[in-house]
This record gives C-alpha cells, sequence and structure tokens, in this order.
C-alpha cells in the first residue's frame, strides 16, 4: 500500500475548557387548588417559563382519572394533551411537574 501524503494542521495552543460538566437540578412543584391560584392561573404560569410547553412534563389529576402527559395548548375551558386528550379546566384537581 501506497504511503499517503501528510495533512497539514495548525498547533492548538490555548486551553480549551469546553468539556466542563454541569448539573441542573429542578425543583418538583404540586400546584393544587387549595392554594390561592385558579387553576387557569396555574397553567398560565408554565406557558410562561422559559421552553417550550409540550416539553414539560406533568401530571393532571382529574375528579375523574390521573393523566401523566404535557399540554400542547389551552383554550378558554379545555387543554389539550400530548396523548390527544381534551381536559375540561373546571374538572382539574390538581397539576404537578414531573
Amino acid at each position: 500500500m501506497a504511503k499517503l501524503p501528510k495533512i497539514y494542521h495548525k498547533d492548538i495552543n490555548k486551553n480549551i475548557s469546553n468539556n466542563k460538566e454541569y448539573t441542573y437540578i429542578e425543583k418538583k412543584t404540586t400546584h393544587s387548588l387549595k392554594t390561592n391560584e385558579t387553576t387557569e392561573e396555574i397553567i398560565n404560569s408554565l406557558f410562561k417559563e422559559n421552553g417550550f410547553i409540550f416539553n414539560k412534563p406533568i401530571i393532571i389529576k382529574t375528579k375523574d382519572k390521573i393523566y401523566d402527559t404535557a399540554i400542547i395548548k389551552k383554550t378558554a375551558s379545555k387543554v389539550y394533551t400530548l396523548t390527544e386528550d381534551i381536559i375540561n379546566i373546571k374538572d382539574i384537581i390538581s397539576i404537578e411537574r414531573k
């Protein structure tokens, strides 16, 4: 096999420190309707947080069922979830971030 020609590369003389380790600890918050906040205020606060709403996993407890999903959109009276569930806002008992 024939020898390949050498490839030019520039020497790196500076200190590169882009491989630092970071740890992000997110506080688990539970919003219950026993506080002074209404359900709509809790949902609106989720929309105001940084990032997309569908990337925020939550647990929604209603009087009939518990949903482990994420919110896609909110209308005046309903919440649409990532698992294609439509939940009435008046039926929500509590909302918990995972």
